[in-house]
């Protein structure tokens, strides 16, 4: 296909992409709205899908799909990823014309390393995609790999012609065709969102959230309840998944910025444990008249080694203890 008018095959006909995330932090969303910006140099109309309320029936019609998954916890998908997974595996062959790659986020200090991108670069063959180019595991420095994956499956995808068949000896100019295009990128708009005050960019420091009224109701409950775990991420992880579900939607992301506690403030509730994925905070034992009839004498430490100044501690607290401040 060497005299393949590169121009017209990336301009005309169904030049659909369609970018799946699954996202426990922000980082698998965040890879997912960048490469949505790089699509258009490849001649690719994209469109991004958070996998909470996708409907993988409507897979069937997609001819080129990226999925980015990170995993959370001892191999887990990520909370907006565990129903649509269910359904997938349950959906017998009903892929026939879906090119796909995955993109796995995880850590390698756990045993199960980006087990929910294993899971579902196998389940999407399982159900007749054809794997377009292999998947990447990438450790917690992401950044690199995963753009070098990126770089890999777009113009494999672009290369995929109305029929879903990919069209071999394209790559080549099809790369050529990327690199001559210029793409404007829009200009972000900040917005209030479900009564949380909008990320702006982390110019403010400090940076401090007001939280939406639904939710600080919904954990106020959660809070009352008598059978409040004291200890352990697991035994809070069912508690508290819906709750971190709707929190996650909002969260701002930056890793020039830290958690820091305000030990005034701070109850010692360890709420912000369970919420923080990273295992970034401990709980240190602190002055025995902070002692109340419902806590223990301690307060929140943030490990400034893990944080990721992902904002989900700072959501998560009750007490408004906790602030983002600039690493630099």
């Amino acid at each position: 296909m060497s005299d393949t008018d590169i121009v017209k095959f990336a301009t005309e006909g169904n030049r659909d992409l369609h970018i799946l995330f699954g996202s426990q932090s922000g980082n698998s969303e965040g890879l997912a709205e960048k490469w949505q910006k790089e699509a258009p140099r490849y001649g690719l109309n994209p469109t991004v899908h958070d996998m909470d309320g996708f409907d993988i029936k409507s897979m069937s019609e997609m001819t080129r799909v990226m999925i980015i998954c990170s995993t959370w916890g001892e191999g887990e998908m990520p909370d907006n990823a565990e129903e649509l997974y269910d359904e997938a595996k349950d959906a017998g062959k009903i892929l026939s014309k879906t090119n796909f790659s995955v993109c796995s986020l995880g850590d390698t200090g756990y045993d199960l390393f980006c087990q929910s991108g294993k899971d579902w670069d196998k389940t999407l063959q399982d159900i007749g995609g054809s794997r377009i180019y292999d998947r990447v595991d990438c450790d917690v420095d992401y950044e690199m790999p995963a753009e070098e994956w990126m770089k890999g499956v777009m113009p494999k995808l672009a290369c995929v012609g109305d029929d879903g068949a990919f069209v071999p000896g394209l790559e080549e100019k099809m790369i050529a065709y990327a690199s001559g295009m210029e793409i404007d990128e829009p200009e972000e708009e900040m917005e209030a969102i479900g009564g949380t005050t909008a990320y702006q960019a982390m110019a403010t420091v400090p940076l401090f959230f007001k939280k939406p009224n639904k939710w600080l109701k919904r954990v106020k409950g959660v809070l009352a309840e008598d059978d409040l775990p004291t200890t352990g991420i697991e035994k809070a992880k069912d508690m508290f998944k819906e709750l971190r579900k709707i929190t996650l939607k909002s969260l701002p992301q930056g890793r020039d910025y830290i958690a820091l506690v305000d030990n005034e403030k701070c109850i010692g509730c360890t709420q912000c444990v369970y919420y923080c994925n990273f295992a970034s905070i401990d709980m240190i034992s602190w002055d025995l008249n902070a002692r109340t009839s419902q806590f223990e004498s301690k307060k929140a430490l943030i490990l400034d080694d893990t944080c990721v100044g992902c904002t989900l501690c700072a959501f998560a607290c009750p007490v408004e203890a906790i602030t983002m401040e600039s690493k630099v």
